[in-house]
């Protein structure tokens, strides 16, 4: 559904912010509610005023000041909140609304403007209090408030001495957080021309006008003639400001103009990926992003708000356009640029290391990339070169990996041969598989009951192991073997089994590879801790054995033992299951993990793959040939470090008690042990849907696998019409809980199994969000 409040061709809407208070905001306030009434009668369009905060009220009112001077009937105005103490509104009262209260009265008032306008559209200006970061009731920033609606922003600069200062400050901090300035107004001061600087200044950063007016008369005591002097002055202003207008109403159009022809132009010129052209039936024009939502603009020309409920790709943490993150980007950025990083350090670079190493405490050494792939390709060369060492390979003889069908670890060409045969590498001419995979068993709930998918390898026929809750099933970081021994020995005889078929093949086994607990891309399989915990175990204690017929003598105490053992975290890593670390589930740690995606929030690429003393000294000798050759130009950029770090200190600070309210309602259902933002009676309700073959879900991911008897997996197209209407059906699920205001997801299929992903900073009524139009899909 379209989101009607969002500024469109018909609905030319504006916030105006200013650089300071008492620099004739109001005033400017009024005169462009004035202009814009002049140009609306010639167009046959409306004007609107808006002033959500209002403090010293009834004394002060800008509302009734911007009415006395504007005589047009065209102009309506509202003001949401008033106080009568004149102070900052986070101060103005001891109750203050919630954010979301607001936004939503702001949302409903702008509707409500969208609902009266005229055929032919109108003006809308929202009037902000203070400075850009003077607070709303709650104490958040205006200029953080606002922000989801991302209105186009006229900047009331200051004219005053120093005023060049506070004007472009606030230029830069609205820019920073994404906003579009296309006007900057002051007053005219002949001997400070403030305006000239500001001009040059701001110019090539997206202005397209500074324009001045002269500044007001000096008030005059008796109320009838101050009226008449400011009629005669904003009547004077008029002149100024109409061009203004007209100069907006240009922009306005072009912007409008650009975004109805970037679907088309961008079908012409890009190629996506992991796209089928010839499949794309609408292009998704995203606007902006703010937290978990786009704003997208639709081929009927309309605007909506959509949930990114794919996580874009993943990667999202801390919400899209997070201002924190940028900060930290932004101070990087100004303090560095990029600069070269081996045989040198920088302070983001280090830091991110010693944060990262003093979570895992297993690891000693940190090495940079720029991609989740990379940091995988960088993992197999460590572990490789490693096991070579030990066992006396030969440089020249093949070596494969031990891992699990269904894994995915990245699209450059040794990851893709670390993986096997799929639909994402079979079609390329250069795949070799280099490995051998093990059928995993996996975790779901269908009709309310957990249960462990067994395959035909492990028996030799496929069955369903039922637990009482999936409480047990992830009880393997406390239990070990002891969860369900029967089990436990089931999975060590295969895969002991599975090693001695290699050891009699003659072949190389380089390492064990593995995505933990879930693996994405494949299918969004939630492997059984169980089966993961016992191929460890097997592999350290009897691997060296099974695969060589050697016993190991391992000197060091942070040596690895059978194979290293590589762990895939590019997706489950930094609390996207709810812990810190997939490993923490199974209560073993790797030789070397691989970190990507939310390790930055969401915000820039940046890659680690973390390992042990003994796997580096491997490395160590005088001649320079024998280092890890690996590296990117932009190899530990002090952006993606700054942000990383920051968004592993607000992750923290995060898991401490901002998911209290999640893991409540699971532990109102008996849930101890594991948690997920999405609501277990929701994920009950799933499981009993007659489309739904099963669901299983963790920390932010759901995923619901669909009947498909024809064709499974990546080629199903069982979920296409799931998907098409999740991105366009109509839902009661908005702000007001009606139709109009109905939020869509932007929701990707893998195959027969739709998944939905939220960033770690969402709340209970944004998934109960989800949570309604996914069971609506489903049920109908």
């Amino acid at each position: 559904m379209p989101s009607p409040f969002l500024p469109t061709r018909s609905f030319q809407a504006y916030q105006i912010f200013a650089a300071n208070t008492n620099v004739g905001k109001t005033i400017f306030a009024t005169g462009l509610c004035r202009a814009a009434a002049i140009v609306a009668k010639q167009k046959n369009r409306d004007v609107f005023y808006l002033k959500p905060v209002q403090t010293g009220y009834p004394v002060d009112s800008d509302e009734r000041h911007v009415k006395t001077y504007n005589p047009s009937s065209l102009l309506r105005t509202n003001t949401l909140y008033t106080y009568p103490d004149p102070v900052s509104p986070h101060i103005a009262t001891d109750k203050p609304p919630h954010d979301d209260q607001v936004l939503a009265r702001v949302k409903q008032q702008m509707m409500d403007y969208v609902k009266q306008q005229k055929k032919n559209g109108s003006y809308f200006f929202l009037e902000t209090a203070g400075g850009i970061h003077s607070p709303v009731m709650s104490g958040t920033p205006q200029v953080d408030f606002y922000r989801s609606l991302r209105l186009p922003t006229l900047l009331i600069g200051d004219s005053n001495l120093g005023g060049i200062s506070t004007t472009l400050t606030s230029f830069e901090s609205l820019r920073l957080r994404g906003y579009d300035v296309p006007t900057i107004l002051l007053f005219n001061q002949p001997s400070y021309k403030n305006h000239v600087l500001i001009e040059q200044q701001t110019s090539k950063n997206g202005v397209l006008q500074v324009a001045t007016i002269p500044p007001p008369p000096v008030p005059l005591e008796d109320p009838v003639s101050e009226e008449a002097s400011m009629n005669r002055y904003y009547a004077q202003v008029d002149d100024y400001l109409v061009p203004v207008i007209e100069q907006l109403d240009i922009a306005h159009q072009e912007r409008f103009d650009r975004l109805e022809t970037m679907a088309q132009k961008s079908r012409d010129i890009l190629w996506w990926p992991f796209t089928q052209h010839e499949l794309v039936k609408d292009v998704t024009v995203i606007d902006s992003a703010h937290d978990d939502y786009f704003t997208t603009y639709q081929d009927d020309k309309t605007a909506k708000e959509m949930f990114d409920s794919c996580a874009s790709w993943w990667t999202q943490g801390l919400g899209h356009a997070n201002p924190d993150l940028t900060l930290s980007a932004a101070y990087a950025a100004g303090r560095y640029g990029h600069v070269i990083f081996p045989e040198s350090t920088n302070e983001p670079a280090l830091s991110l290391a010693e944060k990262v190493l003093s979570k895992d405490r297993w690891a000693s050494r940190v090495f940079f990339s720029d991609n989740g792939s990379t940091a995988m390709e960088v993992a197999l060369k460590m572990a490789m070169s490693a096991t070579a060492k030990r066992y006396g390979f030969s440089t020249k003889e093949p070596v494969e990996i031990l891992g699990i069908d269904g894994s995915y670890h990245g699209d450059t060409i040794g990851t893709m041969d670390a993986c096997a045969p799929n639909v994402y590498n079979e079609q390329v001419q250069w795949y070799e598989p280099k490995g051998h995979w093990l059928k995993p068993p996996s975790v779901h709930i269908s009709h309310g009951r957990a249960y462990v998918r067994l395959p035909s390898e492990i028996e030799g026929k496929t069955r369903n192991v039922f637990y009482d809750s999936i409480d047990t099933i992830y009880s393997v970081d406390q239990r070990g073997a002891l969860r369900d021994k029967s089990l436990a020995e089931t999975y060590a005889h295969y895969i002991r089994t599975e090693l001695k078929f290699l050891r009699d093949q003659g072949r190389r086994i380089g390492s064990l590879l593995m995505e933990p607990i879930l693996m994405g891309a494949g299918g969004m399989i939630f492997v059984d801790p169980l089966f993961q915990r016992t191929l460890i175990d097997v592999v350290r204690n009897e691997g060296s054995q099974l695969l060589y017929g050697v016993d190991e003598c391992v000197s060091k105490d942070d040596s690895w033992q059978g194979l290293p053992v590589v762990f895939d975290e590019v997706f489950a890593g930094w609390y996207r299951l709810g812990r810190r670390s997939a490993s923490e589930f199974l209560g073993v740690t790797p030789d070397i993990t691989a970190y990507a995606k939310t390790l930055t929030g969401g915000l820039l690429p940046l890659a680690l793959t973390v390992t042990k003393e003994s796997i580096y000294d491997v490395f160590l000798s005088h001649n320079k040939p024998d280092c890890l050759l690996h590296g990117h130009s932009y190899t530990a950029h002090p952006m993606g470090c700054a942000v990383a770090k920051t968004s592993i200190e607000t992750l923290d600070t995060i898991s401490s008690g901002a998911w209290a309210p999640f893991r409540q309602e699971w532990k109102k259902n008996q849930h101890l042990s594991i948690w997920s933002m999405w609501n277990p009676e929701t994920v009950n309700q799933l499981s009993k849907l007659d489309r739904v073959e099963s669901v299983m879900t963790l920390g932010s991911v759901l995923a619901v696998e669909l009947k498909d008897d024809q064709n499974k997996g990546y080629g199903s197209n069982v979920s296409k019409s799931v998907i098409e209407n999740l991105r366009s059906g109509q839902f009661k699920n908005g702000f007001d809980k009606t139709a109009e205001t109905g939020i869509n997801l932007f929701a990707r299929p893998l195959g027969n199994v739709i998944y939905l992903m939220t960033s770690q900073i969402t709340t209970l009524d944004r998934v109960r969000q989800c949570e309604k139009a996914l069971l609506e899909t489903l049920a109908n």
